[in-house]
């Protein structure tokens, strides 16, 4: 789904038809102030016609939005849903949406139990010095092949499991990815060479954010689809920018609770999943949960796949930071 382009065509202006707002600003594009239509007040509503934004000094917490949020709280819709109906061109309803339910508190998505981390970093251990062995040689082949640094290899923990068992856990054969996290060990992935392409070692927790650590003071980050993305990524513009992944699948969905602290900072996010329904949906996900401040940066393949196709990933990183710079 294009965010952007749904944007684009549907301009706020023509949704504010009858609201009580004045002008109070004319630089900029000009600026529109009024009651808010979802809590009243004088004029804590805002309204940048030329932008296409909106915010309430109340809603909003002052924070400037988007028209699918509009639509999203207007009709009491998720983002996902807001973004569907303004990109088929639904009429929207004028309608005082219905209150929410009160959500039931919940407990923040967790790491697996020390005991189960012990003897899954043990393994990672184990797996990341027999990758420079005999044994690993093959899978080292395969790596630098895709353009992988042994410094970022070992930066990332990455490893070669022969097939092995440690306590209770089963490590399988294939290039083994920790997902070490705030000091938790996340989970413990493994590449194999056969369907599926990625499996977990058992007692894994993989809706985690992949190199999250990173995110922590940066005012911008970007969010890939899987980890070796993200390495890739931090391997040629990290200096720019901050690099996370959402745990290898774009079904993954961001706990708020959990990861939401990671993102509190963020005035951009870009996003770059896969050219594909299920990258769609991350996308969508992804935007529903973080709102405004998500843009979407497309390739036409993943991000380790142009960067072996020859393409430089510093030059079109500076490209979309630079694009999304002059925006509002």
């Amino acid at each position: 789904m294009d965010f952007e382009k749904i944007k684009e065509q549907n301009r706020l202006a023509a949704l504010l038809d009858g609201y009580q707002l004045k002008k109070v600003a004319s630089t900029g594009g000009g600026e529109l102030a009024g009651p808010c239509p979802f809590c009243g007040g004088v004029d804590r509503f805002r309204v940048q016609p030329a932008n296409n934004i909106w915010l309430c000094r109340n809603c909003t917490a002052g924070q400037w939005r988007d028209v699918i949020d509009f639509i999203a709280k207007r009709d009491n819709l998720t983002i996902g849903q807001a973004a569907q109906k303004l990109s088929i061109g639904l009429t929207v309803s004028n309608e005082k949406p219905a209150a929410r339910k009160p959500k039931a508190e919940r407990q923040a998505y967790g790491p697996p139990p020390e005991a189960w981390q012990r003897k899954a970093r043990e393994a990672a251990k184990k797996c990341q010095n027999t990758l420079y062995s005999e044994q690993g040689a093959r899978a080292l082949a395969y790596l630098e092949k895709r353009g992988f640094k042994h410094e970022t290899l070992q930066r990332f923990g990455v490893g070669y499991s022969s097939g092995f068992t440690t306590g209770s856990l089963w490590i399988p054969q294939g290039i083994t990815i920790p997902a070490d996290i705030g000091g938790q060990l996340w989970y413990l992935k493994i590449r194999t060479n056969h369907a599926p392409k990625y499996t977990l070692v058992k007692g894994s927790k993989p809706a985690a954010l992949f190199n999250a650590d990173e995110l922590e003071t940066a005012k911008s980050c970007l969010v890939t689809e899987g980890e070796f993305n993200a390495m890739i990524a931090t391997q040629e513009f990290g200096d720019l920018l901050p690099i996370a992944s959402m745990g290898g699948s774009a079904s993954n969905r961001i706990d708020l609770a959990a990861w939401g602290p990671y993102f509190m900072n963020k005035s951009l996010v870009l996003a770059v999943f896969d050219n594909d329904e299920a990258g769609d949906a991350g996308a969508v996900a992804l935007y529903e949960r973080l709102g405004y401040r998500v843009k979407l940066a497309p390739l036409p393949m993943d991000l380790n796949a142009y960067f072996q196709a020859g393409e430089s990933l510093r030059e079109w990183a500076k490209e979309r930071l630079g694009f999304y710079a002059i925006e509002p």
